[in-house]
């Protein structure tokens, strides 16, 4: 992925400033980061991390599957 690809994405995040604080969380597994703008989800951004490595971004906009970062989900075996 590249750093500087990292690099271009918190810059892209840091403009939204106080208005928009970012959360982090777990998803899938995976350390990740809940944007909100005006109290509601507007983006969930997961890093996956190979060997200390950032190796992909996974950002979810789409509100119908945001829905479910509401709620703490079960796991159940």
């Amino acid at each position: 992925m590249g750093a500087d690809r990292v690099a271009l994405l918190a810059a892209g995040l840091s403009r939204f400033g106080a208005a928009a604080p970012l959360q982090p969380t777990q998803v899938n597994g995976y350390p990740a980061l809940v944007l909100r703008l005006n109290g509601e989800i507007d983006t969930v951004i997961a890093v996956r991390i190979d060997d200390g490595l950032v190796t992909g971004l996974y950002a979810v906009r789409n509100p119908e599957k945001l829905s479910h970062m509401e709620r703490e989900n079960a796991l159940h075996r």
